[in-house]
């Protein structure tokens, strides 16, 4: 926390963000742009109905502290009137025009009932404050129904504490004033008034917002959502802190207010009609600060809301880096420049946290949480980039891991369509991310001002980045994200010269293009291996994620995801249902559990020791991005040109089993341009109960060579139901079929995803997953088609190789046959279940033999060797990939972590291990992919070949 920062030792003098310079460049591009003239034209008609509100309305519409607030009406609950769910969020609001009332989406009955407003009204006490005590409860009574002996006279009656029907509880009252008073009428009335004071230069805004300001400071650090605030129906000390909102919320709000105080600061000074009014307001309702002068009302404002939450940070904490960003422009806005020094090394420590992981903070919910950081970073660096031109420099310079941040969600965006489910994120099942979630892209200029940091282009920031690193990406996103062209770029009416920027941007794409280029990318420190191939429509990609924990994260230690054909054909399931009782409710943490995603369960429990229930750690440990992180480590990675590949170790991972081996292999093999296949080695050692789980899409799925047979369901609280299966014969397979749901490719494309499944002494189930997706606007439930394989013993520790071969393919197979061939050592004797060699006749009459060695072997090259006898074959590779074709001769071959291969009359032998050789046999040559034609020896049969690059 940044709680140390300087906050200048003087009074404020003037404005930090928002200098006459600064407002004088905005307002004279409005004048002359007139597509900005038109925007500012209908923001100032959004302020009408705060400018024509009375200063005394202005003044009374804020709350006391008194009311209890809550953060949904009903987290899992139904309208009172129609019975429909109404669960989270979904009550309507409109604070404007129906005040104090929310409304049912389904059949539009408002609530509640009551007139809440005169009620409101009744129980003000002499500082302007509700009190219960004072309240005229003869008021409470349903308006439509006045009379005392209508059965309805009481429906639908909220006191500030709900309608009780006897069984169920409705907080009408208690979400309005957040969703309502607090955030559409005060909050953003605040916003809009200061936002159109900076536009216009008119002093009324700028009074109107400091009446409102002003009353809020007189009330915000009497709240304290720990003990007023309601969360999912409950009240909790230690993660339900806050302000007038729970603590994310609250955090974001804070630092609006303060940003407003310092759009209009320039006009309060000499606004004498500002003291008066505040003055006798002070007086009439005995309030300590007289608001005599100009100085007692900045005191109040400073004191009461900026000093405040830095004096008690506890109620502001929220997803890094929120709070410290709010800190540092809180700070700022205080004293800057007498304490530039200080916000300078603030801003640094706060990305080198903000960077440390990749570029990332290490907060899991790759497209939601992971996300927040950079996101507030860019704002919060285009804000400041306006105080001294040298200071974004200065930053880069500092921390280069800013310089991965916004490369990391561009090098995780498959297909530009999706990002992996790592962690509490979203969208729903199988649904794509349409938009490159590293920052936010608004082309809209004004409404920053109204719901992130006013005036401030994102555009302009990475034009800026560009121009200081040199690395056209930035160039890239910010073209792709205003629609492929320059007009209207920078969508910053603080910009001094858009032709120039335009100019700049169009010249970066003619030289470097629109392609983001992500290729295939191992983020070690977020433990997050990601392979690519393919083009266009015929990408596709597989990831690993190999770490537990980490704020947002799950127990999902070498969890896999697959996209092709245009699909996310294995999707995480999502953000978990917290509608359905909140974080901890059991469909809530099904979302959580290990069984939940695609990787083994060990004795039937969840890789992390805790995450079943709330936690107990002060919010600010809670917050921390890297909590309870344990990484798994990378053993292998090669990226060639028909074969990619990752292994990744970590049986510290699995914590509630000891573990001697927990491993996962991917090799991502393409079969021509258009289709490829993956062949999955998980090796597991360690416990006695392995299960594999593999979560289909939606559709339905198929077995051959499964019997399917009643079996009991897996349980352990999963969301799992209709298990059948037994013993399998050897090859078995399941086929998908793919039901496109959400309607993502053409009509009547048929795609499918198979899985040949080739582990040794097995049972298998076909089973139901229950989830939740997006429909319309709707969380439907449904029940996707799964899979589990599971291997099981008297006693531990049992040792599992789970091998398998996942083909996605429209309308026919590419495969034609999948075999799991036995491996010897190089003396002949058999070298064990963990040795894997699998060879796959494709449809075209090519066949592959791929080679999986267990690591650990000698290290002495000849003491590691492996033999396969239907192919002649002899290596000490690590993985190994040799290709014959339709003639049975050898035309490609690939090896890693090896340098020795011989296979029938070919020989080869390389200089040293290497990580990746690949090479294609073609005219008596040898034609080297990748890898140093200097060390390699090669002979076919008698006859060295001819190498070349």
């Amino acid at each position: 926390m940044t709680t140390s920062l300087a906050a200048g030792s003087g009074p404020k003098t003037q404005s930090v963000f928002f200098p006459a310079p600064v407002v004088q460049t905005l307002r004279a591009n409005v004048a002359k742009d007139p597509a900005a003239r038109e925007q500012a034209q209908r923001f100032l008609e959004l302020a009408r109905p705060w400018r024509e509100q009375s200063d005394d309305e202005l003044w009374s519409a804020m709350f006391g502290a008194t009311l209890e607030r809550s953060w949904m009406v009903w987290s899992n609950g139904f309208c009172p009137a129609c019975k429909q769910d109404v669960p989270m969020y979904a009550w309507k609001i409109d604070a404007l025009r129906e005040p104090w009332k929310v409304t049912c989406p389904h059949c539009a009955q408002k609530f509640p009932k009551n007139d809440f407003a005169q009620f409101h009204r009744s129980g003000l006490d002499a500082h302007g404050v509700f009190a219960h005590a004072l309240a005229d409860r003869s008021l409470l009574f349903n308006t439509e129904h006045p009379a005392a002996d209508d059965p309805l006279h009481r429906f639908g009656v909220d006191d500030g504490t709900g309608y009780f029907d006897g069984a169920n509880r409705w907080r009408f009252t208690g979400a309005y004033l957040i969703y309502g008073q607090w955030k559409q009428n005060v909050l953003n009335g605040i916003r809009t008034l200061a936002t159109a004071y900076v536009l216009s230069g008119e002093p009324v805004y700028a009074r109107k917002a400091a009446i409102l300001l002003d009353r809020v400071a007189d009330l915000y650090p009497t709240f304290d959502f720990a003990t007023q605030g309601l969360s999912y129906e409950q009240s909790n000390p230690t993660t339900g802190t806050g302000l007038v909102s729970v603590w994310h919320d609250a955090c974001n709000e804070t630092r609006g207010l303060a940003l407003a105080y310092d759009m209009i600061f320039p006009a309060l000074a000499e606004d004498r009609e500002l003291a008066g009014f505040l003055a006798a307001k002070a007086r009439r309702h005995q309030l300590a600060n007289p608001k005599r002068t100009f100085a007692d009302i900045q005191r109040n404002i400073e004191d009461r809301i900026l000093r405040e939450v830095l004096h008690h940070p506890a109620k502001i904490f929220s997803n890094f880096p929120n709070t410290e960003i709010t800190q540092i422009i809180h700070q700022a806005i205080l004293g800057w420049p007498a304490n530039r020094d200080e916000v300078t090394a603030s801003l640094q420590a706060m990305l080198e946290k903000a960077t440390a992981v990749d570029g990332l903070s290490g907060e899991k919910g790759l497209g939601g949480y992971s996300a927040i950081g950079p996101r507030v970073v860019a704002e919060a660096l285009a804000l400041f980039d306006r105080l001294d031109p040298e200071l974004l420099p200065t930053l880069v310079h500092r921390v280069p891991d800013l310089k991965q941040m916004y490369r990391f969600h561009a090098d995780a965006w498959f297909l530009e369509s999706y990002y992996p489910k790592v962690g509490d994120t979203g969208p729903g099942f199988g649904q794509k991310d349409p938009v490159y979630a590293g920052v936010n892209f608004n082309r809209n200029q004004l409404a920053p001002a109204q719901t992130g940091l006013p005036f401030v282009s994102t555009f302009t920031l990475f034009g800026r980045l560009h121009g200081i690193t040199g690395d056209p990406l930035y160039m890239k996103l910010l073209y792709r994200a205003n629609g492929g062209t320059v007009e209207g770029l920078p969508h910053d009416l603080l910009a001094p010269d858009p032709a120039q920027f335009q100019a700049s941007v169009a010249a970066v794409i003619r030289q470097h293009g629109t392609a983001l280029d992500a290729g295939s990318v191992n983020k070690e420190k977020w433990c997050l291996g990601m392979l690519r191939s393919g083009q266009g429509a015929h990408a596709r990609g597989v990831w690993l994620d190999y770490d537990i924990g980490g704020n947002h994260g799950r127990a999902d230690a070498m969890n896999i995801g697959l996209y092709a054909k245009g699909l996310e054909l294995l999707s995480g399931l999502g953000y978990p249902p917290v509608h359905f009782g909140g974080w901890y409710s059991p469909r809530a943490l099904w979302y959580r559990m290990t069984a939940a995603h695609n990787t083994v369960v060990v004795d039937g429990k969840n890789q992390m020791l805790r995450g079943g229930g709330p936690e107990t750690e002060p919010l600010l440990v809670q917050l921390n991005p890297q909590k309870g992180l344990v990484r798994g480590r990378t053993t292998a990675w090669a990226v060639g040109e028909q074969v990619k590949l990752i292994r990744a170790s970590g049986p510290d991972l699995v914590q509630t089993t000891a573990m001697r081996q927990y491993e996962r292999s991917l090799l991502l093999v393409d079969v021509s341009a258009e289709d490829c296949y993956l062949l999955d080695v998980f090796r597991v050692a360690g416990g006695r109960d392995h299960a594999k789980f593999l979560h289909g899409y939606f559709g339905q799925a198929t077995a051959t060579g499964l019997a399917l047979e009643p079996l009991p369901d897996f349980g352990a609280d999963t969301q799992m139901r209709h298990f059948r299966g037994g013993t399998p014969e050897p090859g078995w397979q399941v086929d998908w079929k793919i039901a496109d749901r959400y309607h993502y490719l053409p009509e009547g494309t048929a795609v499918h995803l198979r899985h040949t499944d080739l582990t040794r002494h097995a049972q298998a189930a076909l089973a139901e997953t229950w989830l939740v997706y997006p429909d319309a606007g709707q969380g439907r439930e449904t029940w996707v088609p799964s899979l589990m394989v599971r291997r099981q013993a008297e006693a531990a520790p049992l040792t599992s190789t789970f091998v398998s071969v996942l083909e996605p393919y429209t309308g026919q197979s590419n495969l034609k046959h999948i075999t799991r061939l036995p491996l010897q050592t190089e003396a002949g004797a058999d070298a064990g279940d963990t040795q894997v060699a699998v060879a796959v006749e494709q449809a075209n009459g090519k066949t592959d033999l791929l080679v999986v060695a267990a690591p650990g072997n000698d290290a002495n090259a000849a003491g590691r060797r492996l033999r396969q006898a239907d192919w002649d074959l002899v290596t000490d590779a690590g993985f190994c990939l040799i290709r014959r074709d339709q003639a049975g001769q050898i035309g490609h071959i690939f090896l890693s972590q090896g340098n020795y291969l011989q296979c029938g009359g070919l020989q080869l032998e390389l200089a040293q291990d290497s990580e990746l050789f690949e090479a294609a046999i073609q005219d008596g040559k040898l034609v080297i992919l990748h890898g140093d034609a200097r060390d390699v020896k090669v002979r076919l049969g008698t006859k060295p070949l001819i190498v070349e690059r």
